[in-house]
């Protein structure tokens, strides 16, 4: 159930963890027993295998969310950057580089813990403490793989100053917790910026794509998975080799049609699309009306990308609103449905569900949340059994994959097999699942374990 966080190698004492790549294409600790002290701080800061809701919304938010598919929050936005250059090289509107060097600027951090492909090695993320404009902007743009982000918690505690901490779900879930076991983490963190994540790509999806477009990973120079620069938002891939020729591959072929077959199992046992123990959770902007309201009111180019914006804490409210006082970035009220539609948080809460008891089909771990989420009155819907074993048989293809993918032979076979028809078969496998069917809904019910027997099971 590791999440790929690496908040376990963050806090080792001994420096006993380190984290490496496994068959499967994601990160995993390796544990050197023989300077093991056994303080068990490892499984503490893990949110793998627990991470309880009920007590994080409690301490973070002072309660239990009035939204169950958004999350506590207290404002919502939409937006872009003014600045053309952040815009220019941003993959939607360019919120988080605009808010970090306004930080940055303004000294209310010292540095931000971000993620950029190593040089000289661009298919491999790397984290690093940005202190100034350059360094924040060469880390723009999602990287849609594992990365153990959370190990850094070790570099926050070593140096002077507060920083920013951008990362995934479960990256800032590993940092809540680490917060309770060292709380002198608290003290350095002065901002959590949380990225809305469906899921990440192993690693193996990078030789997909290379034999796709015919590039040797020698000679690749430069990648990103999202770049405007061919036909603007909503991004294509791009790589450059080392002759600066240039690749640019479609959307639909670079991470829509291979999503399925490449999918890191535990991202499919997370609910928290959103980011929800984020101070400020942002994302691309995918309402198509608000879209079509600016460039029809304002002009704004709907190929450069709008932001999306979830203000969660008051700390991030403050830097936020400043921000925008000062032109930094246009923003745009929205609705908490919209928001959540755009998101597609129903689809990831209700999913879970399903994922859970493929998880308990394979006899393999399922995290402890202490909530689960229906939709109103879905207790009352008329189910089949049928109906629900097959979208337990459906989903159970995530699990059979990734555990496939650790043979050559069965990645050998993938990349021989044309994009479209693995699309097509996904499309036709998810067709009747039953959560997939809600994806877009906005409106869901928090069920915390207290309440659980009504739904007749834990959670």
């Amino acid at each position: 159930m590791c999440t790929s966080c690496g908040a376990c190698a963050g806090v080792c004492i001994g420096r006993a963890i380190e984290m490496h790549l496994d068959q499967c294409g994601t990160y995993l600790p390796r544990i050197e027993s023989s300077i093991c002290v056994e303080c068990g701080l490892c499984v503490k800061v893990c949110p793998g295998h627990q991470f309880d809701v009920v007590y994080y919304s409690q301490k973070i938010h002072d309660g239990l969310p009035q939204d169950a598919a958004l999350g506590a929050h207290l404002d919502r936005w939409l937006g872009y950057t003014t600045d053309a250059e952040i815009l220019r090289l941003s993959q939607s509107g360019g919120f988080v580089s605009t808010l970090l060097i306004y930080c940055l600027e303004k000294r209310l951090i010292d540095g931000a813990v971000v993620t950029r492909w190593r040089s000289g090695v661009p298919f491999r993320a790397e984290t690093y403490v940005a202190r100034n404009r350059q360094e924040v902007l060469a880390a723009v743009g999602s990287k849609y793989n594992p990365v153990p982000a959370a190990q850094s918690l070790r570099t926050l505690l070593e140096l002077p100053g507060r920083f920013a901490f951008v990362g995934t779900s479960c990256q800032i879930q590993g940092m809540r917790k680490a917060e309770d076991a060292l709380p002198k983490l608290a003290d350095k963190i002065a901002l959590y910026v949380g990225l809305h994540c469906l899921g990440v790509f192993t690693y193996h999806f990078h030789e997909q794509i290379l034999h796709k477009i015919g590039v040797d990973r020698a000679k690749v120079r430069t990648f990103r998975h999202r770049d405007k620069t061919w036909r603007g938002w909503p991004c294509d891939m791009r790589l450059t080799d080392v002759h600066g020729n240039v690749y640019d591959v479609d959307a639909d072929n670079s991470r829509l049609l291979p999503r399925t077959w490449f999918t890191n199992w535990r991202c499919l046992l997370c609910f928290d699309k959103a980011n929800e123990f984020s101070d400020v959770s942002c994302g691309d902007c995918r309402i198509r009306s608000e879209h079509d309201r600016l460039a029809r009111d304002e002009g704004y180019d709907k190929r450069r990308g709008l932001s999306e914006i979830v203000v969660r804490t008051d700390r991030a409210r403050r830097i936020v609103d400043a921000m925008a006082r000062e032109g930094r970035f246009r923003l745009y009220p929205v609705s908490a449905d919209a928001v959540a539609a755009s998101i597609g948080v129903a689809g990831k809460k209700l999913g879970l569900n399903t994922f859970s008891r493929v998880a308990r089909l394979f006899h393999v771990g399922v995290p402890d949340y202490r909530v689960r989420y229906r939709l109103p009155g879905s207790s009352n819907l008329r189910y089949r059994r049928l109906r629900e074993l097959w979208a337990v048989v459906a989903s159970a293809h995530y699990y059979v994959v990734f555990v496939l993918s650790r043979y050559r032979v069965f990645r050998w076979i993938l990349k021989r097999i044309p994009h479209r028809l693995l699309g097509f078969v996904s499309r036709k496998r998810e067709k009747y699942v039953d959560w997939a069917r809600f994806a877009s809904a906005a409106r869901l019910e928090m069920m915390c374990d207290c309440d659980a027997h009504r739904l007749g099971g834990t959670p």
